[in-house]
């Protein structure tokens, strides 16, 4: 097995001094060039933690002026425009913040990949965090709305109550008034 392996390479090496080094260097250049080009696509990935850290930068005229640009985007087909865009609604200095469209919409949205939009792993775990947070945020505001809820309805309570003590009061000095007047005529 081993004389044919050594057979094989000198078979190989013959014909590479053969062919010559500069077929050898235009593969290479192939080889690497296709390298270079894999490189590049793999770069086009959206690293939405980064775009995040990105947006929570933004002052409020530039947060404008991305919604814009990834509302375009969507219309463009451009692959993770929703999820930015979606990102943009979560965002709390967002001119358009609103946690239930940023919810509904990744509600709504296909997290299996796409040849137009795989996902990593790390953007995967990214956008289910999101939804997490997202949920935590609608049951905090739903808690919220509730307590303003019992709020409003504890003020109004105590209002009554208030008015019913203030009517209370007022007897109470009409019958004080009323005693003495009495105790006057009794004397």
């Amino acid at each position: 097995m081993a004389e044919v392996i050594c057979k094989l390479s000198r078979n190989l090496y013959r014909m590479i001094k053969a062919i010559g080094t500069s077929l050898l260097t235009i593969l290479l250049l192939f080889s690497l060039s296709g390298c270079q080009l894999l490189d590049e696509s793999s770069n086009k990935k959206t690293d939405f933690s980064h775009y995040y850290l990105w947006i929570k930068s933004l002052n409020e005229a530039e947060v404008a002026e991305e919604i814009v640009k990834q509302k375009g985007n969507i219309q463009s087909g451009y692959a993770h425009a929703d999820v930015q865009l979606i990102m943009l609604y979560s965002l709390p200095n967002s001119p358009i913040h609103n946690p239930y469209t940023a919810k509904s919409m990744l509600n709504n949205y296909s997290l299996t990949p796409s040849i137009e939009a795989s996902f990593s792993t790390a953007d995967l775990a990214f956008i289910v965090m999101l939804k997490d947070q997202l949920n935590q945020q609608l049951l905090l505001l739903e808690k919220i709305t509730n307590y303003r809820g019992v709020y409003k309805q504890a003020k109004k309570l105590n209002a009554a109550q208030e008015l019913q003590i203030h009517k209370l009061k007022k007897q109470i000095i009409q019958l004080k008034k009323i005693e003495k007047t009495i105790s006057k005529r009794g004397q």
